[in-house]
């Protein structure tokens, strides 16, 4: 076996062991409901007699019911009840220390879970933030500059602006929400004018910069009359020297 094939059913294994574990923790709440002495329980029937003797017909209703009852049972009920059957030395030596890992993996899991839900919210924050500014920033500069393509729009300047100022509102909003007892009653309000700072802080800069790029342009019509203005060759031979007028033919 090469070295990928010994990696690869490595991590097979390791993967199974993990899934193994993970299963056996959430079957189970503690030890002692894994571990009990006689196994599963067994299920008690409590045959009465006819007057008649007619004893086969309550086992064919008691089997009745017990297939019933089986095909009631959920997936989580048939696998305890099939680790419960296990015989106990099994149970102690190999099932004890997968409900134990899967266990702390379990309770890791719900620890950073608990930990991520503030976090996972912030980020949400910061996008729907974003995202208004975006489109705010978006909206301003095509009233000021209509003929202006999204790729002069969106320019890397006005971009990092954009980004700095949403993270800046989203921290700003959880610092205030815990420091501050009153906040969320001016929320909006702090919001608000946050929001509008941020977006002249982008928007104002750009436009004079789209302003005077546009005063420092030349002119359309003088670039048509450039364009337009014939060319001129110089030929010089025996006879002399003389000079051909080329019109432009884009013109």
């Amino acid at each position: 076996m090469g070295k990928k094939a010994r990696k690869a059913a490595a991590t097979t294994a390791l993967a199974l062991l993990t899934a193994a574990s993970v299963v056996t923790g959430s079957l189970f709440d503690s030890p002692a409901a894994l571990l009990p002495e006689d196994g599963a329980p067994s299920v008690v029937y409590n045959m009465t007699t006819g007057l008649d003797g007619a004893d086969d017909d309550d086992a064919g209703t008691q089997e009745d019911e017990s297939e019933e009852t089986r095909r009631r049972v959920g997936v989580r009920a048939a696998l305890r009840a099939r680790i419960l059957r296990l015989p106990l030395a099994v149970r102690l030596l190999v099932v004890l220390p997968l409900w134990a890992a899967g266990s702390v993996i379990l309770a890791a899991a719900g620890a950073a879970w608990t930990l991520l839900q503030p976090v996972m919210g912030k980020l949400a924050g910061f996008a729907v933030m974003l995202a208004l500014l975006v489109g705010a920033f978006l909206l301003a500069a095509k009233a000021v500059f209509p003929d202006l393509p999204l790729k002069k729009v969106f320019s890397r300047r006005s971009l990092v602006a954009l980004l700095l100022g949403a993270a800046g509102l989203t921290a700003a909003d959880a610092v205030l929400g815990v420091s501050l007892a009153e906040y969320e009653q001016i929320k909006t309000a702090v919001l608000s004018v946050g929001f509008f700072v941020v977006l002249s802080c982008a928007a104002v800069p750009f436009a004079l910069r789209e302003q005077r790029r546009r005063l420092e342009a030349p002119p359309p019509e003088t670039e048509a009359k450039e364009a337009k203005k014939p060319e001129t060759l110089t030929f010089t031979d025996a006879g002399g020297t003389f000079t051909v007028r080329v019109p432009n033919v884009n013109g």
